[in-house]
């Protein structure tokens, strides 16, 4: 029979769960997937989906597999899913100035570019135009008509420019450093003949079988480079013959869906993308299985009556990144808000040698109101306790781990948005030397990484599942330490002339996250929780008159206000797609203006609640970036209601 929840303190739980993971058992799963040409939208990523969702049968737990159409037309709020891409051959054959396969399919599928289409050059000499890093695609205003297009860096920039010169395909690194750990990759052993994991991305007709591409290794890319230079010098160029036997048809997406039932139509959501070329093992084999280790972990402590039924259902998705977060949200719209939290896996396991840096938990937005990263901090902290030091409960960790602020990159900023409101922390690892490349193999992974990572989410999403008052009461010194720090730091910086404004927005911030606390109690429960909550902005309230007494606050001049007409983030890849000519040109001359500030678009998306206005949207989003985006907020607003995507309004 199942122990009462009174038996296990937050700490107990986490002890339990860490010790039921087994590094061993995720690292298994991780084979099993990595063994798959993981490509979103594809036979190779079905067939992962179908062989994750067996392996979570034998273990005891609910699966389903959710299939979603791929057709380039059906939308899940602004995101389009793309056409099923499947490639069965690809290669590209250096001719002159020497013979040499450069990349081939059949040996490593990461050597030709998602979605490249099918053509066969394989019979005749192709001439190569090698373009340096410094010319902008609007300035080269050569035909590239019956030639391959050689740009080392960024291509994704250049596939707008290739097609309209009438280039076949290109030719490319686009292997960025990532400086201390990936610099000069052409000398490096370990990356000189990698290959990175690149895709071109289609999401209108038109940009349909228009290229293909080569993603070449870093020493084959020097190489190359300087033969073009050298030929040039003689008006001579590099050929080539290639061949890619590939499909863009209408297809499908799939979700695997596994579930541990709660009492409740609440949930908790774990979520791991599955998807990416079959040399991605840390990215994200890793986050894949430490998730279906959590999961079986779970599942096997509850229906042992280790662990009390949780209250809330537990849910993994195991997702093609991004399209598959949508097409779920999509999907259950209408109950968004019986989810209450969530934890994204990415990348969690790679040796902490150099090569991949610490563990980190990647908090939620301001915006999220959430506790979410404070309780990742204490689950974080008990696992640290792996060796004795120095006396009782003195302890050092074996690993490195982080907690920083939020960044984008991955599933939780879906999942974070103010119109979704699942607030969602993301596990993962940075730096990473072989990210996105074909030298993320599983000699990168660490299996006590996996059985730490698969503990944390595990752990995070029980105890968030049974969430009780004594739960609350170690969570919310937590909260309040976080805030009070924020505070102290803005009373430390003297010269601060914003520092009543900035303490105002972050008590509001602050006050919202501990409702968001009392808000998971019955009425019961929140009266004995809601004494302690009101205790803790008390003395905020206190310290804030003593800090900033007689401060004032700067005014804000008057703008429009922004409403949104659409939910979740924007999917501007897709949403450019389906733009006209004119406002295709209205865009990206907003982006030349601004260069550098389409970091902040989301941010400023997030901010605009339908009450605050574009300066105190900006104002805000300065709070967190340290950017000025004012005029940048206005004109993007601007671009966003031209397209009919929000509305402006001056009440």
């Amino acid at each position: 029979m199942a122990k009462s929840n009174e038996a296990f303190t937050l700490q107990r739980c986490i002890e339990v769960i860490n010790d039921a993971c087994s590094g061993g058992e995720a690292m298994s799963f991780v084979r099993e997937v990595s063994a798959f040409h993981r490509v979103q939208a594809s036979q190779g990523y079905r067939a992962a989906a179908e062989c994750t969702a067996s392996l979570l049968r034998q273990n005891g737990l609910d699966v389903c597999i959710h299939s979603y159409p791929a057709d380039g037309r059906t939308l899940c709020f602004t995101q389009k899913l793309f056409k099923e891409w499947n490639c069965t051959e690809g290669w590209l054959e250096i001719i002159l100035p020497w013979q040499e396969r450069l990349s081939d399919f059949n040996r490593e599928e990461m050597s030709i570019i998602q979605r490249s289409a099918n053509m066969d050059f394989s019979n005749k000499d192709i001439p190569i135009i090698y373009v340096e890093n410094n010319i902008a695609p609007a300035d080269l205003n050569i035909s590239l008509a019956g030639a391959l297009l050689f740009v080392e860096n960024d291509f994704d920039k250049w596939c707008k420019r290739a097609i309209e010169l009438g280039a076949l395909g290109i030719i490319t690194v686009s292997m960025p450093e990532i400086k201390p750990v990936r610099i000069n990759m052409s000398e490096d052993k370990e990356m000189a003949y990698s290959h990175a994991n690149l895709s071109f991305h289609i999401y209108s007709e038109e940009q349909e079988n228009k290229l293909c591409g080569f993603a070449i290794s870093p020493y084959s890319g020097k190489r190359l480079r300087e033969a073009c230079i050298a030929m040039a010098a003689e008006e001579r160029r590099p050929t080539a013959r290639f061949k890619v036997s590939s499909t863009l048809t209408k297809g499908f997406i799939e979700n695997v869906d596994a579930v541990i039932h709660g009492d409740t139509d609440e949930e908790i959501l774990m979520v791991a993308h599955l998807c990416h070329p079959r040399s991605s093992v840390n990215d994200n084999a890793s986050g894949v299985a430490a998730a279906m280790e959590a999961m079986c972990a779970l599942g096997r402590l509850i229906t042992e009556g280790t662990l009390p039924r949780p209250h809330r259902t537990i849910r993994l998705l195991l997702i093609p990144e991004f399209t598959g977060t949508y097409a779920f949200l999509k999907e259950n719209e209408d109950r968004l808000s019986k989810i209450v939290a969530g934890i994204n896996l990415d990348m969690v396991a790679g040796y902490q040698n150099g090569k991949a840096g610490p563990t980190i938990i990647v908090d939620t937005p301001d915006c999220a109101h959430s506790f979410s990263g404070d309780l990742s901090s204490i689950i974080m902290r008990e696992l640290s306790k792996e060796c004795s030091f120095g006396g009782k409960d003195r302890y050092v960790p074996l690993f490195m781990g982080a907690k920083v602020p939020f960044a984008f990159g991955s599933d939780h900023y879906i999942l974070s948005d103010p119109t979704v409101d699942i607030p969602a922390v993301a596990l993962t690892q940075w730096p990473d030397k072989t990210y996105h490349t074909s030298a993320d193999s599983i000699d990168h992974i660490d299996p006590k990484m996996l059985r730490r990572s698969a503990a944390l989410a595990g752990s995070y999403c029980y105890i968030y599942s049974r969430f009780t008052v004594e739960d609350a009461e170690a969570v919310i010194p937590e909260v309040s330490d976080r805030f009070f720090q924020y505070i102290n730091s803005l009373r430390r910086k003297k010269a601060c002339s914003d520092a009543r404004e900035r303490c105002d927005y972050i008590r509001d911030i602050y006050f919202a996250t501990l409702n968001r606390i009392s808000s998971l109690f019955d009425e019961k429960e929140f009266c004995q929780i809601s004494s302690v909550i009101e205790d803790e902005k008390e003395l905020f309230l206190r310290l804030e008159q003593i800090y900033f007494k007689g401060r004032e606050k700067n005014p804000l001049s008057s703008s429009p206000i922004p409403l949104r007409l659409f939910k979740a983030p924007l999917a501007m890849r897709s949403i450019i797609g389906d733009m006209t000519s004119y406002e295709k040109k209205k865009f990206y001359g907003l982006r030349s203006k601004y260069p550098g500030y389409p970091s902040l678009d989301d941010y400023l998306i997030y901010e605009a609640d339908g009450k605050r206005t574009v300066a105190d949207i900006a104002r805000r989003v300065y709070f967190q970036t340290g950017v000025e985006c004012g005029d940048y907020a206005e004109e993007f607003f601007e671009m966003l209601s031209d397209i009919g995507l929000i509305k402006l309004t001056n009440s």
